[in-house]
């Protein structure tokens, strides 16, 4: 309950903050109409209530150790990346036993579990294993997915994750009752906000700088209950329109996974490395190089940064040595920086072409990249 609580503060803060910008959200590829205004009215009382609660940097820390397994089963059984979110909130990455018996990171029913090959007993329990859990979870994922398009012709991974909380039959008979468009569906509160909640978790993961400096404080290092000199102002949450892609993504013909995955183990040091979430959109590369000096960094802190390109976004043009003003917020050991930009436009990368530029890149005339979305 304490997770389910704190996921609908995070699905407002997604879905009706707006610092007066565009913002395109994509989950799996897919569509996601969340300016639906009664929603965001509704889920705003309890941002306002529950976010001083919450210890957003365990949180982060624990689900950062375990992305690289979760990683590794969603590819081996060609599941979207999104899918490792799904797992936070399900659970925080802590294995929990709900009141009606789900158990683990995925919160998997003993019956479900059973019947993907897991023991579950007193003595032993392999809701309990991150690697035998996760394969398990993926397999539910996908036959849920090819029985949707197969009985409706449709390929949804929206419905895909409604259908993991909801069940299957159940998901099944409110379609065939109502549609498939999960958004307009009358479904019980938990399923109807549940994609949202995914939705919320990716937005703060992936993309933190865009929300840190309206919150007041980096909900990445410090919750709110210890953030004694903050005045968070809740009011920036009243705005939030989205405007999202509609690129449909890659879906599976079928549940095809690799042997060495069969067994619910990994092999080797397949997880050594994160796998990043293929790229939709295109983009290019632009040089910029941090003017001044930036010792014992805070978050917050002004950045000046001077093009060595010129820099065309959306039919705005700044020429080959003008400085652009930028706030950082430190996040694991590198610097988030919001340009100021339409949110995704342009997102400043490292040389080593990871998001963020490392603590110690924070130097006078170090080169850096603005990764620029390219307009289709």
């Amino acid at each position: 309950m304490k997770y389910r609580l704190f996921f609908i503060c995070l699905v407002v803060s997604c879905i009706i903050y707006k610092p007066c910008r565009a913002h395109d959200i994509v989950f799996c590829g897919e569509r996601i109409p969340v300016e639906n205004g009664f929603i965001a009215s509704k889920l705003m009382d309890a941002i306002r209530r529950q976010m001083p609660n919450v210890n957003f940097p365990s949180l982060s820390r624990r689900a950062r150790e375990n992305f690289p397994v979760v990683e590794y089963y969603l590819r081996e059984t060609g599941l979207p990346l999104d899918f490792k979110y799904l797992a936070i909130v399900e659970s925080g990455f802590q294995n929990i036993t709900s009141k009606v018996g789900a158990r683990g990171f995925w919160q998997l029913m003993p019956e479900t579990a059973v019947e993907k090959g897991l023991t579950v007993s007193l003595a032993k329990d392999d809701r309990d294993n991150i690697h035998k859990a996760t394969y398990a979870a993926c397999r539910v994922l996908a036959e849920y997915y090819l029985l949707i398009k197969r009985n409706y012709g449709i390929s949804s991974w929206v419905l895909t994750a409604a259908a993991y909380n909801l069940g299957i039959g159940r998901i099944t008979k409110a379609i065939n009752r109502q549609g498939a468009d999960y958004f307009s569906m009358s479904l019980n509160p938990e399923t109807a906000a549940y994609v949202y909640k995914i939705i919320a978790v990716k937005e703060l993961f992936e993309y933190p700088e865009l929300y840190m400096k309206d919150f007041g404080y980096n909900v990445f290092t410090a919750s709110l209950s210890s953030v004694t000199d903050v005045n968070v102002d809740t009011t920036v949450f009243n705005s939030m329109t989205l405007n999202v892609k509609e690129n449909d993504g890659n879906h599976p013909a079928s549940v095809v996974v690799s042997e060495k995955v069969k067994t619910g183990e990994l092999a080797g040091n397949a997880v050594s490395q994160p796998v990043q979430q293929p790229a939709l959109e295109k983009s290019t590369y632009v040089t910029a190089s941090i003017k001044g000096k930036y010792k014992d960094f805070a978050d917050g802190e002004t950045i000046y940064i001077v093009l060595q390109q010129n820099l065309e976004v959306k039919g705005s043009f700044n020429s080959k040595g003008n400085e652009l003003l930028a706030k950082g917020w430190v996040i694991d050991g590198r610097v988030y920086v919001d340009l100021g930009f339409d949110d995704r436009d342009v997102v400043v990368f490292d040389t080593d072409y990871r998001k963020g530029l490392l603590l110690s890149s924070l130097k006078n005339k170090k080169t850096i990249l603005l990764k620029v979305l390219q307009e289709e």
